[in-house]
C-alpha cells in the first residue's frame, strides 16, 4: 500500500471519528452505543489491570464512558480517538488508586505470565521447572509483585506496553510525555524487574 492510500485511510478514519463524536454530542444514543461497543472491552481490561477486581473495574469502566459522553465536544482531534479514550481511562484509574490508597497495580488473572514470555520480555534466562499449577502460580505472583513494586511512572508505561500492547509513541501520547521519556521509563522498569525477578526465577 502506497503512502497516498495510507493518508486516505487515515483521513477517512479521522472524518468518521469526528462525525461519530458530533453525533454523540448532539445526543445520538445509537452513535454512543457504537463507540461503547467498539471500546468497551479495551477499556474494561485496562481498568481491570488497575482495579484488581471485577466490581471496581466495572465501576471505573462506567465512569470512563460517562466522562467520554460528557466530554465528546471537547475532543480536538489532535490525537487518535483511541488515544484520547486511553488517556481518560488511565487518568481515572490513577485517581481511583490515589483516592482509595490501593497500591497493587497489576492483576494477571487469565492473561498469566508464562515463563517463556517473562524470559523473552526481560531478556533473562529462566531455569526449567516442572510445570505444576502451584509453581506457575508462584511464578506469576513473583512477576506481579515485582511489577507492583515499580515506581508509578514505570508501572503505568510497562502495563500499557506489555499488557495493552501499545507502541512507545501511543503511550507517550496517552501520558502526555515524549517518546524518549517513555523509552527511558520502560528501560528502567525492565532493569528493576530483572533485579527483582532474576534471583527468584533462575
Amino acid at each position: 500500500m502506497n503512502n497516498k492510500n495510507i493518508r486516505s485511510i487515515n483521513q477517512n478514519s479521522i472524518v468518521q471519528e469526528k462525525e461519530l463524536l458530533e453525533k454523540i454530542t448532539s445526543g445520538d444514543v445509537h452513535a454512543f452505543k457504537l463507540l461503547f461497543e467498539s471500546y468497551r472491552d479495551d477499556v474494561f481490561n485496562l481498568c481491570y489491570r488497575f482495579a484488581n477486581n471485577r466490581e471496581d473495574a466495572e465501576d471505573l469502566c462506567q465512569e470512563v464512558f460517562f466522562k467520554i459522553y460528557n466530554s465528546a465536544a471537547t475532543f480536538k482531534h489532535k490525537s487518535k480517538l483511541s488515544t484520547w479514550i486511553y488517556r481518560i481511562t488511565v487518568n481515572l484509574c490513577l485517581n481511583f488508586k490515589r483516592k482509595h490508597h490501593k497500591f497493587n497495580w497489576l492483576f494477571l488473572d487469565d492473561r498469566q505470565e508464562e515463563k517463556s514470555n517473562v524470559s523473552e520480555y526481560l531478556s533473562i534466562p529462566i531455569a526449567d521447572q516442572p510445570d505444576s499449577f502451584v509453581e506457575k502460580k508462584e511464578r506469576e505472583q513473583i512477576v506481579q509483585d515485582a511489577i507492583n513494586s515499580l515506581p508509578k511512572n514505570q508501572r503505568v508505561a510497562l502495563i500499557l506496553q506489555r499488557y495493552e500492547e501499545l507502541s512507545v509513541q501511543e503511550i507517550a501520547d496517552i501520558l502526555g510525555a515524549s517518546a524518549l521519556s517513555v523509552q527511558s521509563r520502560l528501560a528502567r522498569a525492565k532493569e528493576n524487574l530483572c533485579k527483582k525477578i532474576l534471583p527468584q526465577l533462575t
